[in-house]
């Protein structure tokens, strides 16, 4: 029996889109849901919520976009996870997109980066970055950096952004979680 645990990205739903595929593939699944009540919370408080949710047992975690980041800030100086993490379009620091003139900065971004510089962060048993090579919140070159850092696997899809199509993003869960 699988255990997965997910957290959704911002402003998500616990009872739609992929948390409903994966409520299908396991008996033994829960999610957090980051939305509108849950951003309600202080940063520091989301940050704990998100880090109670993982507690250390072994699971399949799966984080999408802004939960991913939060699960990063959550793993900064804690014990190593017996968990696999699979980080879907993660928020990973600062973003500046001229084409959509958009700039990103998410909270505790530098404390993020420096954790990550210093080997800091609480590392799963296995982790794995999933992202589009268009997209604009988690800017492709970064999340390579990133998984070179950790020590993750990543996988860039072309011709796709923040919001993956969702029959690749099935199929990459289920690579995930058949990988176990």
């Amino acid at each position: 029996m699988r255990k997965i645990k997910y957290i959704t990205g911002r402003g998500g739903d616990a009872r739609s889109g992929l948390s409903l595929h994966l409520e299908t593939l396991t008996d033994d699944y829960s999610v957090l849901a980051v939305d509108p009540v849950f951003l309600r919370q202080s940063f520091h408080e989301q940050v704990s919520a998100v880090r109670d949710f993982c507690t250390i047992e072994q699971s399949n975690i799966i984080a999408n976009s802004f939960g991913a980041y939060l699960l990063l800030q959550s793993l900064i100086g804690q014990p190593s996870l017996t968990s696999r993490v699979l980080l879907l379009s993660p928020v990973l620091g600062r973003v500046t997109s001229e084409a959509r003139m958009l700039i990103s900065i998410p909270p505790g971004e530098k404390a993020l980066k420096s954790a990550i510089a210093e080997g800091r962060i609480a590392l799963p048993r296995y982790l794995e970055i999933l992202t589009g090579e268009e997209d604009d919140i988690c800017d492709a070159s970064l999340a390579r950096s990133t998984a070179e850092k950790l020590g993750a696997k990543i996988q860039v899809l072309e011709q796709e952004g923040h919001l993956i199509t969702p029959s690749k993003v099935s199929a990459a869960v289920n690579e995930f979680l058949m990988s176990s």
